[in-house]
């Protein structure tokens, strides 16, 4: 049996072999059978190719789990630089099981092999990310030796009401020639943050157009009275990957959605989206600023915020460490906020300390 590895697992015989563009669509099959959570809330997510996220990376390998000719399951990785170290490390994008093949062992052998997989491409250590409520990862992961290790937050802003925005700031879309300044910016907010990887004015460019539906046209600079740059921020559309969803939606969410139905008739109220209803929504990716001046970032939250109302969107996101000053900075404007949890395992030495911890926005895509 060329280019896979036959597995007894319970009553199966699972072989593990690459990912081909025939998988496709029965992957896609599968994912929406596998939401992210428990009984009580679990994210879905609605794509068209599954490998669109995988693209954006340098790096990357799918394994696919099949019994018999039936997909079972799959599991991706990609291999990153870490710049603090010297080193390589390894991201587990997301490990799917059909439900009909579950406590078989499917999974676990899925990270096994994607774990010979990261070492074989000289990875010293490993780490996936973890919705808090998806006990049922948080379990494998124990399982297969890792531990929880930091928390990431996901704060989301409701954007229906516009804000007034201070005049004592210049707003607009970056120029070509601004930057090296705003890459100057990013380089010194993020320094000392694990995973992050320092941009020169063209790998920055290089990947706004890497990323799809990003670009410089989506790229913000806020300047003060001295004309410095002193804020930045992307603005994301991810929607073309895949569209996120509550496929359990929590009863909390339930409750303020019919409140603020009776409250929609007096005033403005945020939108909470209905369970199974795609959540409209944009990232705010590479942001920066001076921690001198927080009143900036401040400001160009505000103005990305207007921005979305404009585009009928319903929220405005991001993935950030939960001791990022700009978390403190958000929730001045009461976003809700979701957590997920980094589970890492050390193939050689001691685990880094993940803290603080850079979150690459494109490791966030459900």
């Amino acid at each position: 049996m060329k280019g896979k590895n036959p597995i007894i697992g319970g009553m199966f015989v699972i072989s593990i072999r690459p990912f081909s563009d025939n998988d496709n669509q029965n992957l896609i099959e599968i994912e929406r059978l596998c939401p992210q959570g428990d009984e009580n809330c679990a994210l879905g997510v609605d794509k068209t190719d599954i490998i669109a996220r995988y693209k954006m990376y340098d790096n990357w390998n799918m394994l696919v789990a099949e019994e018999e000719g039936k997909v079972a399951g799959w599991i991706g990785l990609t291999v990153k630089p870490a710049f603090e170290r010297n080193v390589k490390y390894a991201y587990i994008t997301e490990v799917m099981v059909h439900p009909a093949f579950r406590k078989a062992g499917v999974a676990t052998q899925l990270m096994k092999k994607a774990e010979e997989k990261a070492l074989g491409m000289g990875s010293s250590y490993t780490y996936a990310y973890v919705y808090e409520s998806n006990n049922a990862s948080k379990s494998l992961f124990g399982k297969m030796g890792y531990s929880s290790v930091r928390d990431i937050k996901t704060p989301a802003l409701p954007t229906y009401k516009k804000s007034d925005i201070s005049p004592e700031y210049s707003i607009k879309p970056v120029d070509r020639k601004e930057i090296g300044d705003a890459v100057s910016l990013i380089n010194e907010y993020n320094s000392g943050f694990i995973h992050f990887l320092p941009f020169t004015a063209q790998t920055f460019e290089e990947r706004l157009k890497a990323i799809p539906w990003y670009g410089l046209e989506n790229f913000w600079v806020v300047r003060d009275k001295n004309n410095k740059i002193v804020a930045c921020a992307g603005l994301w559309n991810n929607s073309k990957l895949g569209n996120l969803y509550y496929a359990r939606e929590p009863v909390v969410m339930k409750m303020m959605r019919s409140a603020f139905g009776v409250l929609s008739h007096i005033t403005k109220v945020p939108k909470i989206t209905a369970e199974k209803e795609h959540l409209k929504l944009l990232y705010i990716a590479d942001y920066a600023f001076d921690r001198r001046q927080p009143e900036a970032m401040l400001a160009l939250l505000k103005w990305l915020s207007n921005l979305s109302i404009d585009m009928k969107q319903d929220y405005l996101m991001t993935a950030t460490d939960q001791d990022d000053d700009f978390l403190a900075i958000m929730k001045k404007l009461k976003p809700q906020i979701e957590t997920w949890n980094i589970f890492a395992k050390s193939f050689e030495g001691d685990l880094p300390t993940f803290s603080p911890f850079y979150t690459d926005i494109k490791d966030m895509i459900p």
